[in-house]
């Protein structure tokens, strides 16, 4: 028996709006650094459309491998650790999502009754060489930045100055309340991304936790989880973005708006831009919206 063709969702016909019409001069570049497979990829849809290239680096030899085995001819990964240059270990932990270029901290762990995370023993350490994302030979730059790193993610910023130079957009994890010794934090991040010239747009999401207690099992634990733990934000260019993006620009970046992290007010900010530079036709805005799953308003 034939299985039923799947209907596209309001999301994916969103997309294609924008991936059929618009033309960049090439693919939108993307770069995952800690590309681990733990879940599809937010760019899945543009790399299914065909106007995406990823460039990912995951130095955990299992991940890697199945980032190998399931890759596109636009997938291109390295099994390279990305940070400050030098010989690092890399805390291999049983749930691959834990692994880091940090060891876990136990006193940390404690606060917010997570020791269970530790798992001594079952931490295996890995020797791995370390490079800056700019030491890395024949990587051009990059167009969109996603970050995945267990702590690391600061010193790829650090070390990606002309890579990340006309990046339009980072999507990074961040941390509020330390797991890993000496990570940095969120306020770490934000300041070396806001010295580089990007301003918060939105947090994709936060996770919290409940902090410990003698009544764990008397009481509704999603009512309680009051901690915030760590999320995944976004981070655009600071400035009138019509001014200081080109045309290609301005549509990698209403793809990564729309696909990536669900901002389709900034997808239409993009394409109003491009409508007043005559790059492309005054209709598209409003088919693009024909497309939202709440009904909008008539012009």
């Amino acid at each position: 028996m034939e299985q039923p063709v799947k209907k596209p969702s309001h999301a994916d016909q969103r997309r294609k709006v924008l991936t059929s019409q618009l033309k960049p001069s090439r693919l939108v570049r993307i770069c995952d650094v800690g590309a681990n497979p733990l879940s599809e990829p937010p760019y899945s849809g543009l790399l299914m459309d065909g106007v995406a290239e990823i460039i990912g680096f995951e130095p955990n030899p299992d991940a890697f491998a199945k980032l190998q085995q399931t890759k596109s001819e636009y997938e291109t990964y390295f099994q390279q650790a990305v940070g400050t240059q030098g010989h690092r270990t890399l805390y291999l932990h049983p749930l691959s999502g834990f692994s880091s270029l940090f060891p876990m901290d136990k006193t940390a762990l404690a606060q917010i009754g997570k020791e269970k995370w530790l798992r001594e023993g079952k931490v295996r350490q890995m020797d791995v060489q370390t490079a800056p994302l700019d030491a890395i030979e024949g990587l051009e730059k990059v167009d969109v930045l996603k970050m995945d790193l267990q702590g690391a993610e600061l010193e790829v910023i650090q070390g990606g100055a002309r890579t990340l130079e006309d990046c339009v957009t980072i999507v990074t994890e961040v941390r509020f309340h330390r797991i890993y010794e000496n990570e940095p934090l969120f306020g770490d991040v934000d300041l070396a991304l806001r010295e580089r010239g990007f301003k918060l747009h939105k947090f994709l999401f936060t996770k919290s936790v409940m902090m410990p207690h003698a009544h764990e099992h008397d009481v509704r634990r999603p009512q309680l989880t009051s901690q915030l733990l760590d999320g995944d934000a976004v981070y655009i260019r600071e400035g009138d973005l019509k001014v200081i993006l080109n045309s290609d620009q301005l549509i990698y970046l209403s793809f990564a708006a729309d696909s990536i992290f669900d901002s389709p007010d900034l997808a239409l900010m993009c394409l109003d831009v491009l409508v007043a530079r005559k790059n492309i036709d005054a209709s598209l805005p409003r088919e693009y919206i024909s497309h939202f799953r709440t009904k909008q308003r008539n012009f």
